[in-house]
């Protein structure tokens, strides 16, 4: 490569194997990832929505889940009470676990944030996961759109959600 004093300390070859140090052409190690303009703001903007999911959705879940939409959602789904099983069993094991989960992922999602901020390199890897489980939570709330009595959570939060 020819010596080139114009170009500005930091400046990265077209073929992204060297870096002008200011003098000098040095060989960029491999692995090495360099940020782009739109590296900082997609960790903002990624922090921004999973402290949003976090706490719209333990929210949502201690507004809306209760003894009485639960029953209501059983009902509707015709959910059969196993036998020597009482009404008042299923609807505690029900609350108790959904509110279980939604706060285990609402830590995950916290988690994700913070790694985001922070800008956490491995975070891409775990914030893609935790996308691609918030995506697989559009075709599980279809259900809900067309038979909504069977949601404890009432339809306006479903499609907000």
């Amino acid at each position: 490569m020819s010596q080139n004093p114009s170009a500005a300390a930091g400046q990265v070859s077209a073929d992204g194997q060297f870096r002008w140090d200011g003098q000098q052409w040095v060989p960029i190690p491999p692995g090495t990832r360099v940020p782009t303009p739109w590296t900082r703001p997609m960790q903002l903007a990624s922090a921004a929505l999973f402290a949003v999911e976090a706490v719209y959705s333990v929210v949502t879940t201690l507004l809306f889940v209760n003894r009485a939409t639960m029953l209501r959602a059983i009902q509707a789904q015709g959910t059969q009470i196993p036998s020597g099983t009482s009404l008042d069993t299923v609807l505690n094991i029900a609350i108790g676990t959904t509110i279980a989960v939604v706060v285990f992922f609402a830590i995950l999602e916290l988690v994700a944030a913070a790694g985001s901020y922070l800008g956490w390199r491995w975070m891409f890897w775990a914030a893609l996961i935790l996308f691609g489980l918030g995506g697989l939570g559009t075709f599980t709330n279809i259900g809900s759109l067309f038979k909504p009595d069977t949601s404890p959570i009432p339809l306006p939060a479903v499609l907000v959600s």
